[in-house]
């Protein structure tokens, strides 16, 4: 019995899987992009709470250390996350220019280049 549907030839398909492959590795990538940055804000948002309700309460500089150095511990660990799923996404164009993969854009497409950071942002680097 024949069926009435035709599939694609093969050479097509191996493309079209290659470029849903990417589009799907693509939108991960972006989604932790992204929960990385929305935790980085959440941490920073709990320090400064930590801190104003220290203030709020007429509290010595003590209370809460321990709290607050953790919570900075781990911004600072979630801040080398962040690095490494951005260097996770330079590994990814490179594979997707050596193997010729179509390129999957969404947010930002202008991107500036790497830049070193200056003042304060130096100082804590």
């Amino acid at each position: 019995m024949a069926s009435n549907t035709t599939a694609a030839p093969a050479a097509n398909r191996v493309p079209m899987m290659q470029n849903l492959s990417g589009a799907r590795v693509a939108k991960q990538l972006f989604s932790a992009e992204d929960a990385i940055d929305r935790t980085l804000s959440e941490t920073a948002k709990l320090i400064t709470t930590m801190c104003e309700a220290r203030i709020a309460h007429r509290l010595p500089a003590i209370a809460g250390q321990r709290a607050i150095g953790g919570a900075a511990e781990a911004l600072a660990a979630l801040e080398r996350a962040r690095r490494s799923v951005l260097d996770t996404h330079e590994g990814l164009a490179f594979l997707r220019d050596e193997y010729g993969f179509e390129t999957v854009g969404a947010g930002a497409l202008h991107k500036p280049e790497a830049v070193e950071p200056t003042g304060a942002l130096e100082a804590a680097a």
